[in-house]
C-alpha cells in the first residue's frame, strides 16, 4: 500500500497536495475543538488523522529510497 500511494504521490502530485491539506485541515479543526470545547469528543479526529500520517510517511521514505531521480 505505501508503494502504491508513493506512485501515485509522483504520478499526481496535485491529488496528494490535497490529500495532505485535507488530513492537516481535520488535525487543526481536532485540535482547536478539543482546546475550545473540552470535550474528548474531538480526539477522534487525532486517531483519524494517524493512519494518513503513517501511509504519508511510509510512502515519503519508499519515494525517497526507490523514486529519486536524483541518481
Amino acid at each position: 500500500m505505501f508503494r502504491a500511494y508513493a506512485h501515485f504521490s509522483v504520478n499526481h502530485p496535485v491529488i496528494h497536495i490535497v490529500n495532505l491539506l485535507i488530513v492537516m485541515t481535520i488535525f487543526a479543526v481536532s485540535c482547536y475543538q478539543l482546546l475550545a470545547n473540552e470535550n474528548l469528543l474531538f480526539s477522534a479526529g487525532f486517531l483519524f488523522v494517524t493512519l494518513p500520517i503513517i501511509l504519508f510517511a511510509k510512502s515519503s521514505d519508499y519515494k525517497r529510497k526507490y523514486l529519486s531521480t536524483n541518481n
